[in-house]
C-alpha cells in the first residue's frame, strides 16, 4: 500500500490516497474499482473516524481509496465544500491513468454532513460519481440550517442523474431523523434510481465503523449490528459493478498434456512414474522423504528449483541435465 497527500489546486482542500501497489500478481486488477471518502464533522470539522479507518477497510476489499479533507470551519462558506468535492472527483479522473483508477467505478462514500456533501455532487454536481454509499446523511431541515455553512437541504433534490446509491442509518439516531435517509430512497424509487437502504434498530449517530477501534473508546459507538453496513456495502457495488474478472482456469501442466516427461510438469504428474521418481529422487534427494515429494506435487520442477535455498538449487546445467533424462522416459501408450 501507497499513500499520499494531494494539495488540490482548488481551494485548501487536501485529498489523501490509499492506493494498491502494482503487482504482476493482480493482472485482473490493474484498473481497481475506487472510493471517494467524505468524513463528517458538521461542516465544522473533519471526523478521523470516518477518515482513513473507512479507506483502509474499503482498500483491504481491493479498492482504491481516497479521503478528501474538504474545507470546514469558522469563515467557509458553502459551496466551497460542494467545489472542493468536484475538485478531488475531477483531480481522480484526470488522474486515473497514473493511479490505476476505473473511472466507471468510482463511488462517493460520505457520513452524516459528508453524506450530504456525497448527495450534494451526486445530485447537483457538474461529474456525477458512478454511485453514492451515505451513513446516517444530513440531508434535510432543520439539521442543515443548524449547521456552520446552511448547507442546502438536499430531499427533492434527486434527479435522473442521480447514480444508484446505497443507505444506512439507525432508528435511534438522535442528530439527523433516520425520516431523512427513507425519504430520500423513496425519492430515488420514484424516480427508478437504484436504491438499497438499511435502518438498523439500535445505534446512535456518528458510529463509523461502528468497532471498538473507531469508537474514541465510548461503548456507544460499537454496534454489532451496524458493523454489518460495510460488508453490505460493499456487496452491493459489486453486484452492481462486477466484480473483478476470474476467467482464467489453473494452468496444469502435466506430462501428458506436454508430450513428455520434463521439468516443466508438474511434480505430481512425475511422480506417478516410478521411473521418473527414482530420476528426481537422484537430484533431489529430500523427494525419497514423502513430506518433501508431497509439497513438490502442484508446482512445476522448474518452478520448484526456483524457489529452493542455493544450497538445495539445481545449478542451469544440472537443470538441463534433469530435464534430459526425465526425456527418455517413454510417456505410457494410449488405449485405442
Amino acid at each position: 500500500m501507497k499513500t499520499e497527500k494531494i494539495q488540490l489546486a482548488h481551494g485548501e482542500a487536501v485529498l489523501i490516497s490509499y492506493l494498491h501497489d502494482l503487482s504482476p500478481k493482480f493482472p485482473n486488477a490493474e484498473r481497481r474499482q475506487t472510493v471517494l471518502i467524505l468524513p463528517g464533522g458538521g461542516y465544522a470539522t473533519i471526523s478521523d473516524r470516518e477518515a482513513e479507518p473507512v479507506a483502509l477497510a474499503y482498500l483491504a476489499e481491493g479498492f482504491n481509496a481516497f479521503v478528501l479533507r474538504y474545507t470546514v470551519g469558522e469563515g467557509a462558506h458553502w459551496p466551497q465544500p460542494l467545489e472542493d468535492a468536484q475538485a478531488a472527483l475531477d483531480w481522480i479522473v484526470d488522474h486515473s491513468g497514473e493511479y490505476h483508477v476505473d473511472t466507471q467505478r468510482i463511488a462517493l462514500v460520505g457520513f452524516s454532513a459528508g453524506g450530504h456533501l456525497a448527495a450534494a455532487v451526486g445530485t447537483q454536481g457538474r461529474r456525477r460519481p458512478s454511485a453514492l454509499v451515505l451513513g446516517y446523511p444530513c440531508l434535510g431541515q432543520p439539521q442543515c440550517g443548524l449547521m456552520p455553512m446552511h448547507p442546502p437541504a438536499l430531499l427533492g433534490a434527486a434527479d435522473d442523474k442521480t447514480p444508484p446509491t446505497f443507505l444506512f442509518s439507525t432508528y435511534e439516531d438522535e442528530v439527523v431523523p433516520v425520516t431523512q435517509t427513507l425519504r430520500f430512497a423513496a425519492e430515488l424509487a420514484e424516480k427508478e434510481i437504484p436504491v438499497e437502504c438499511h435502518v438498523f434498530q439500535h445505534g446512535i449517530h456518528g458510529l463509523s465503523l461502528a468497532k471498538p477501534f473507531t469508537s474514541s473508546g465510548r461503548i456507544a459507538k460499537v454496534d454489532e449490528s451496524v458493523q454489518q453496513w460495510h460488508p453490505m456495502s460493499v456487496q452491493w457495488l459489486r453486484r452492481l459493478w462486477g466484480d473483478y474478472p476470474t476467467t482464467l482456469h489453473e494452468r496444469r501442466p502435466t506430462a501428458e498434456s506436454l508430450g513428455a516427461y520434463c521439468i516443466d510438469a508438474l511434480g505430481g504428474s512425475l511422480m506417478e512414474n516410478q521411473s521418473c521418481m527414482r530420476i528426481l529422487c537422484e537430484y533431489y534427494p529430500p523427494m525419497c522423504r514423502k513430506e518433501y515429494a508431497w509439497g513438490a506435487r502442484p508446482v512445476t520442477i522448474r518452478d520448484l528449483n526456483a524457489m529452493l535455498p542455493h544450497g538445495m538449487a539445481l545449478t542451469e546445467e544440472k537443470l538441463r541435465e534433469l530435464d534430459e533424462a526425465l526425456r527418455q522416459v517413454p510417456l505410457p501408450e494410449r488405449e485405442a
